[in-house]
C-alpha cells in the first residue's frame, strides 16, 4: 500500500532508534549474518501482526486452543505422546535450510510436560538434538523412543531419568545418493505384535538399500514408495507394500489392519488413504515420471495386478491416527483436518470424510497425535514456505466425550475372509473380482510348490480360467525367483488381456529389454482396450531408450509416432486419434482431412469427433461439409451438427436446412442444436421437483439412443457434460472419468447424480467456497499442481479456470455445493435426459 513502510524498513527505523548501525557504500545499513538471522525472526513476526483468525471447528462441541508457538516451537513435523503422558515433537530446522535460517542447526525432539500435576501440559525442554531431516518418532512403553529421520531409524533412551536421552543407536540405515528431506524414511508405526513398519517414499527414483544392524538389506531402484516391516530392534527389514509416492504417516489398528497416507504425484489427483496389504503394489513407479500420467502407473487399481485406495484425501497429508471410530487425517496443502469413517467395500472400504477443522493460508497441519485423554494434538507448519523459517504452533483439539467414545468398526468379514486365503494355495481367492481377495489368493499361489506347472501349460490350457492365470503369473513375480523370461514370452501369447498386460508391465517395470522386440506385435489388430494399448506403447517407449523421467506429455509424443506408423490399421489409428489432445499440432485440417477419406468408418467417425473438439475455426468448414454430405453414414453427418452447435448463431441457417433432412437421425440433432441455442428451453413447470428421483426415473424409464446421448455429453450447448468428465481419452480432466461409471452405477444413481450432484460429493471432488481479501467469493474444485509457489488453481461449476494466490484468500470453506452445475435437467428435454442415462448406463457392456 503507498506510504505504508515495510517490515524490513520498520525494523530498521526502530533499531537506528536503539543503535547505530555501520553502513554499506549504498548508504544501507551493514549487517552481520547474526543480526540478519535476527531480523528476519523480527520481521516475520511484525508481518504477522496482523495475523488471519484462528482456524475454525466444525461445531461448538468441540474446542480448539492453541498451546505453544514460536520460540517454545517451530517448524514442528511429527507428534506423539509417551508412556508418561509427555507430547513429543520433532522440531525441524534442516529442512531445505538456507544461509540466514533462525534457529538451531540440528533437528531436534523437544518435550512438553505436565510439571506441576494439574493435568496441563505447561513445561517446554529438549528430550533430544543433533539430528539431521528428522521426520517422525515413535515412542515404546519402555521409555525409549524412535526417531526416523530421512536417511535411517534411531532409538533413543534416557537411562538416568533426567528427561534427556543419552544413548542413541542406530538400527537402520538407508543407503542412497538422494538427500532431498521428505522423499526418503518417514512413516513409523508399530503393529500389534510388536514389529516396526516404516514408509519409504519414491527417493526420486535413485537407488537405494534399507541395511539393518547385522548388514541384512532390501533394496530398490524403481522409485516405487513402500511400506517395510522389520523386528522391533531393526532387524529383518523386508517390504510389505509397494507403489507408493510418500506414505508419510502409518496407522496400525490393534487388529493388525494398517491404513497409510499417500502423497499425490504432480498431475495424477487426489492424495490417497491406502488399506495396505501385504503383497499390495498401489502402482506407482517414479521411473515413469513424477506426473503420474504414464500409462504404466497406476493410482487407484487401473492396472491389473494394482491395489485401489480407499478414498482421496486433501492435498499434501501428513498424519494419520485412529480416534473414535475415525481415522483423522491432517491437511498442508488444504489447511484442514478431516476424519474419515470406513464403510465396508467387499475385502477393503471407503470412507466418509467430515471435516473438522479449517484454517487459512497460515495454517499448516502437520503432525498428530492421540492424547491420554482422548483429545487431539497437532503441529502447524504455518508458512507455506518448504525451508525453515522459525515459525511453528502446537494446537489441541478436545474432541466431544461420546466421539472418543465411539466404536471403531471391526474388519468386515470378506477382509477376515481374504486375510485367511493367503495362507496356502486358494482358487476361491485367485477367481474374485475383488482386489483385496485376489491379492490373498495371489499370497496364496506364490506359495505353492507346484507353481512351476503354470510354466510349462501353453497360453491357450483350459486347465486354469484366465484369473487362475493371472494369479499365478502374479505369484511368480511376488516369489521373486523362476523362469522370467520364458514365463514372459508366454504370457505376452495369453489370450486373456489382463494377463498379457500385466506380463508388459512386469516387463517395463524390471527393463527386460530382451523382450523389447516381444511387444511390438501386441499392437496389431484390435486392442482390448484404451489402456492396454497406451501400456504397450509406453513399455516399447521406455525400453527403447536409457532410462529417463518422462514428462507429462507422453502420452501425446507416443500417438503422434503411431499416427505416423505407416503400419497400423485403420482401428488402431482410431484408437490414438481418439486419445490425443484434439488441439495438437500434428492434427491439421489437412491431416484430419485425409482421415475424413478413409474407407475405414470408425477412423473417420473419430476425425469428426476430434475437429467437434477443437477449438479452431477452421473446423467448422470441414464439419459443414460432413454434415452436408449425405453420401455420408446418418450417425458420423450426426456427430459433424454436433460439432457445428458450438456456433449455431454463425450456421443458422445450414442447421434450419439440416433440420428437415430426410435421415432421422440427421435431423433430430439439428433440430436440438437449434432447440439448445435458447438458454433454459427446456424448461417445465410441470415436471417433477429434482428430489422426486422415482417420478423422473418413470419419465425416463423407457431405453433411449445412446449414441444421441454421447452426442449430448460431448455438445458445447446443454449440460456440457464433457467440458469436466473424461470418457473413452475424450473429454475435460475435472471431474471423474465416466467411462465405466455404467458399471459401478445403477440406472438411478446415475439419474440422481445429474438431478441432485451435491447430494453426494466424493472426497476426490469437494468443492471450495473462498472469500478474497477485498471480499469477492468464489467456488471451484481444486485442481492439481505441482509444488507450492503461492497460487492455488480452481475450476468452476462452468468449467472455467481461474487461480487466486493463497495471500489473497483470507477465509476459506469446503462448499456444501458440488462444483458440478445444478439444475441440469432444464437444459434438456425429456428425450435429451433419456438419451444421456441411456449412454452412461450403456457404458460398461460397450466397453468390456
Amino acid at each position: 500500500m503507498k506510504g505504508r513502510r515495510s517490515p524490513l524498513e520498520y525494523v530498521l527505523q526502530r533499531l537506528r532508534s536503539k543503535v547505530i548501525l555501520p553502513r554499506e557504500d549504498n548508504g544501507l545499513p551493514r549487517i552481520s549474518r547474526r543480526l540478519r538471522i535476527a531480523l528476519a525472526a523480527a520481521i516475520i513476526g511484525i508481518s504477522n501482526f496482523a495475523a488471519a483468525a484462528p482456524p475454525r471447528v466444525a461445531s461448538d462441541s468441540y474446542k480448539l486452543e492453541q498451546v505453544a508457538a514460536e520460540p517454545q516451537i517451530t517448524t514442528p513435523i511429527g507428534l506423539a505422546f509417551d508412556s508418561k503422558g509427555r507430547l513429543l515433537v520433532v522440531e525441524s530446522h534442516t529442512h531445505l535450510r538456507g544461509e540466514t535460517s533462525p534457529g538451531p542447526d540440528t533437528d531436534r525432539i523437544r518435550m512438553l510436560a505436565d510439571t506441576d500435576g494439574d493435568g496441563k501440559l505447561d513445561t517446554w525442554s529438549t528430550f533430544a538434538e543433533g539430528f539431521n531431516q528428522a521426520m517422525n518418532l515413535l515412542p515404546r512403553s519402555d521409555g525409549a523412543v524412535y526417531v526416523v529421520t530421512r536417511h535411517g531409524v534411531v532409538l533413543l533412551r534416557d537411562a538416568d531419568g533426567d528427561d534427556v536421552a543419552d544413548k542413541q543407536e542406530e538400527i537402520l540405515r538407508l543407503e542412497t545418493t538422494d538427500d532431498y528431506p521428505h522423499d526418503g524414511l518417514a512413516g513409523i508405526a508399530r503393529t500389534a505384535d510388536g514389529k516396526l513398519l516404516l514408509g519409504l517414499g519414491e527417493n526420486h527414483g535413485k537407488a537405494y538399500r534399507l541395511v539393518d544392524r547385522d548388514g541384512r538389506s532390501v533394496s530398490g531402484k524403481d522409485g516405487a514408495g513402500c511400506v517395510f516391516e522389520c523386528g522391533e530392534d531393526g532387524r529383518g527389514p523386508h517390504r510389505v507394500a509397494t507403489g507408493f509416492w510418500n506414505p508419510f504417516s502409518i496407522c496400525a489398528l490393534p487388529d493388525m489392519r494398517i491404513f497409510a497416507i499417500d502423497n499425490d504425484p504432480d498431475a495424477s489427483p487426489p492424495c490417497r488413504m491406502v488399506h495396505v496389504v501385504q503383497g499390495g503394489d498401489y502402482g506407482f513407479r517414479f521411473q515413469y515420471g513424477r506426473a503420474g500420467t504414464h500409462p504404466l502407473q497406476a493410482w487407484n487399481g487401473e492396472l491389473p495386478g494394482t491395489m485401489p485406495y480407499v478414498c482421496g484425501v486433501g492435498e499434501a497429508p501428513t498424519a494419520i491416527v485412529a480416534l473414535g471410530k475415525w481415522l483423522w487425517v491432517t491437511s498442508w496443502g488444504d489447511h484442514c483436518i478431516d476424519r474419515y469413517e470406513l464403510v465396508p467395500r467387499g475385502a477393503s472400504y471407503g470412507a466418509k470424510r467430515e471435516t473438522i477443522v479449517q484454517g487459512d493460508a497460515d495454517f499448516r497441519p502437520t503432525g498428530m497425535a492421540v492424547a491420554p485423554d482422548g483429545s487431539l494434538y497437532f503441529g502447524d507448519w504455518v508458512l507455506k514456505d518448504y525451508p525453515v523459517h522459525g515459525r511453528g504452533r502446537i494446537w489441541h483439539l478436545v474432541v466431544p466425550a461420546d466421539a472418543v467414545k465411539a466404536t471403531f468398526p471391526a474388519r468386515s468379514q470378506e477382509d477376515v475372509a481374504a486375510e485367511s486365503m493367503a495362507a496356502s494355495e486358494s482358487k476361491t481367492g485367485a477367481e474374485s473380482n475383488d482386489p483385496f481377495v485376489f491379492a490373498s489368493g495371489v499370497r496364496g499361489f506364490s506359495r505353492d510348490k507346484d507353481l512351476t506347472r503354470w510354466a510349462t501349460e501353453t497360453p491357450d490350457s483350459t486347465l486354469d480360467g484366465e484369473r487362475i492365470r493371472l494369479a499365478k503369473l502374479e505369484a511368480w513375480r511376488l516369489r521373486g525367483t523362476g523362469p522370467t523370461e520364458e514365463l514372459l514370452r508366454k504370457a505376452l501369447r495369453d489370450k486373456s488381456a489382463d494377463v498379457r498386460l500385466f506380463a508388459v508391465r512386469w516387463i517395463a517395470d524390471e527393463r527386460i529389454t530382451a523382450l523389447r522386440d516381444e511387444l511390438p506385435p501386441l499392437l496389431e489388430g484390435p486392442q482390448p482396450s484404451q489402456r492396454y494399448y497406451l501400456a504397450v506403447l509406453g513399455a516399447i517407449d521406455w525400453l527403447s531408450h536409457e532410462p529417463k523421467m518422462t514428462g507429462t506429455e507422453i502420452t501425446d509424443e507416443l500417438l503422434v509416432r503411431e499416427l505416423k506408423n505407416e503400419k497400423r490399421s485403420a482401428q488402431v489409428y482410431a484408437l490414438a486419434l481418439r486419445l490425443i489432445s484434439p488441439d495438437h499440432k500434428f492434427l491439421t485440417s489437412e491431416k484430419l482431412g485425409e482421415y475424413l477419406k478413409s474407407d475405414d468408418k470408425q477412423l473417420r467417425m473419430e476425425a469428426v469427433r476430434t475437429l467437434a473438439q477443437q477449438s479452431n475455426d477452421e473446423r467448422f468448414l470441414l464439419l459443414l461439409k460432413i454434415a452436408r454430405d449425405e453420401s455420408q453414414p446418418a450417425d458420423i453427418r450426426a456427430e459433424a451438427i454436433a460439432g457445428l452447435s458450438a456456433a449455431p448463431d454463425q450456421y443458422l441457417h445450414e442447421l434450419v436446412t439440416l433440420a428437415d433432412d430426410k435421415q432421422t437421425e440427421v435431423k433430430r440433432e439439428a433440430r436440438r442444436a437449434l432447440r439448445l441455442r435458447v438458454a433454459n428451453a427446456n424448461a417445465d413447470d410441470a415436471r417433477p421437483v429434482a428430489t422426486d428421483i422415482a417420478a423422473w426415473s418413470k419419465l425416463v424409464a423407457e431405453p433411449g439412443d445412446a449414441a444421441s446421448g454421447r452426442r449430448l455429453f460431448f455438445s458445447s450447448t446443454g449440460p456440457r457434460c464433457g467440458g469436466c468428465h473424461k470418457f473413452e481419452g475424450r473429454g475435460g480432466g475435472v471431474g471423474p472419468d465416466l467411462t465405466q461409471v455404467g458399471r459401478n452405477s445403477t440406472r438411478d444413481k446415475i439419474l440422481a447424480s445429474i438431478l441432485l450432484p451435491s447430494q453426494e460429493i466424493a472426497p476426490d471432488y469437494q468443492a471450495w467456497m473462498l472469500t478474497t481479501e477485498d471480499g469477492k467469493v468464489y467456488t471451484g474444485l481444486r485442481l492439481q499442481q505441482p509444488g507450492d509457489d503461492g497460487k492455488e488453481s480452481y475450476v468452476d461449476s462452468a468449467a472455467h479456470k481461474f487461480t487466486l494466490t493463497s495471500e489473497s484468500i483470507a477465509e476459506r470453506h469446503m462448499a456444501t455445493t458440488s462444483v458440478m452445475p445444478e439444475n441440469l435437467q432444464s437444459l434438456m428435454s425429456i428425450d435429451d435426459l433419456r438419451d444421456l442415462v441411456t449412454f452412461l448406463t450403456a457404458a460398461a457392456s460397450a466397453n468390456k
